[in-house]
């Protein structure tokens, strides 16, 4: 009996590590912007390398684990005055790209049956928190966040989080939102998504940024099979966010007073290989669609990403008034020589907004991706990028991106 302590702890430390694994992802990335009529090129090459590991958890009724992540990013090439502008690298204090940077969070964990509870770095994915992974790092989240998925069928997350992680940056930054100095003390979110059966998926969720909005959102996701391989999808977003604390008392350095209503409706019909996509979206009369976003603050903290259709390469389509439409198509290729390629393009052109509400901007992007689906290389992937964006005030953009990516597991 006396070695009875000493068994459940070796059994304990062999669930943490047996379901452990940690991999490597490797991401080389080519950017070029132009821009008429201000002078915003940029053209940069850079590498991100990032180590993960999650382990698996310990025994027992409640089980503890811990993950972490150790990320650097390298300049390869891009001067001062072509990197300024591409939101790819820290910038020194004279305004130069650094050569590189690097960044390391843990995250501890526990689980009681089928909750989850996380503390430390946090990477959400969800309507009114997301995170971007448009450059060589991912943005993430310093915070707590408890998942639960114990009714079948429903999903229920909530958490608190008080810094963002920049994907240009060596530090994590406060919470604020674009065009405001000041900051927050955090954001406290919950919500839940309902799969009443396999094809409808119902969500809610709401979220306050101390002193800044509090946002609602309300989504509806249905799938509609013609036959094994035809399918109608609609996807329903509706968002509305009001002015709270310092922000709704028009405190100096807390931005414009919010006040924003958002609805926008995707469609995709599929037939085999290939897919057609068309929708709508409006954005309210009052004021901008408002997200979390840390650009004002400076030290790499820009660049977010909004969970909305319109979020493109190079615009999002969310000025106050605006009206849009999109229509794209997509073919993924299946044989057995070119699986794991697929081509797309998507055009979204925007109207009725400015001061005059008569302002139109428009943006068509292209996209070629392939991802080695098996074999030696498997996870080895390739993806081209190219956007061009015009609006009637004169502003002419045109952005490329080319990266190869890589993920290899070490256990």
């Amino acid at each position: 009996m006396a070695f009875t302590p000493m068994l459940t702890m070796q059994e304990a430390q062999a669930e943490f590590i047996k379901d452990s694994k940690a991999e490597i992802d490797f991401k080389n990335y080519y950017f070029d912007q132009d821009q008429e009529p201000n002078d915003k090129d940029s053209t940069v090459w850079g590498q991100g390398i990032e180590l993960s590991y999650q382990s698996g958890f310990t025994e027992g009724q409640v089980g503890f684990g811990l993950d972490a992540t150790v990320a650097a990013g390298i300049r390869l090439d891009g001067s001062k005055d072509k990197a300024k502008n591409s939101l790819m690298f820290p910038l020194e204090g004279d305004g130069s790209p650094t050569n590189y940077w690097t960044r390391a969070y843990p995250t501890l964990k526990a689980r009681y049956q089928k909750t989850d509870v996380k503390v430390g770095e946090l990477r959400p994915n969800l309507p009114i928190l997301s995170r971007s992974f448009a450059r060589l790092l991912e943005s993430a989240y310093l915070g707590g966040q408890v998942t639960s998925k114990d009714v079948k069928g429903l999903t229920l997350t909530g958490g608190y989080v008080t810094k963002a992680i920049p994907r240009a940056s060596r530090d994590a930054s406060k919470l604020s939102i674009k065009g405001a100095t000041e900051t927050s003390d955090g954001f406290i979110f919950g919500g839940a998504d309902w799969k009443p059966n396999k094809n409808l998926t119902l969500q809610y969720y709401a979220g306050e940024l101390d002193d800044f909005y509090v946002q609602q959102f309300v989504g509806v996701k249905h799938k509609f099979p013609f036959s094994e391989n035809q399918s109608f999808n609609t996807d329903l977003r509706l968002f509305d966010t009001q002015a709270t604390g310092a922000n709704e008392r028009g405190e100096k350095g807390y931005g414009t007073k919010v006040d924003n209503q958002t609805a926008s409706v995707d469609f995709k019909y599929k037939f085999k290989n290939h897919q057609l996509q068309f929708g709508a979206q409006k954005i309210g009369d009052d004021g901008d669609f408002l997200h979390m976003n840390q650009g004002s603050l400076d030290n790499g903290a820009d660049g977010t990403f909004i969970y909305l259709p319109t979020n493109r390469l190079l615009q999002n389509f969310t000025n106050a008034g605006e009206k849009s439409t999109w229509y794209g198509y997509r073919y993924d290729f299946n044989d057995q020589y070119l699986k794991g390629l697929n081509v797309s393009f998507l055009k979204v052109q925007g109207r009725d907004f400015g001061k005059c509400g008569c302002a139109t901007e428009s943006e068509i992007d292209y996209t070629l991706r392939y991802k080695v689906p098996e074999g030696k290389f498997k996870n080895l992937g390739f993806t081209a990028q190219y956007g061009k964006f015009k609006k009637s005030t004169g502003t002419k953009q045109e952005q490329s991106r080319i990266y190869l990516t890589y993920t290899m597991p070490i256990f």
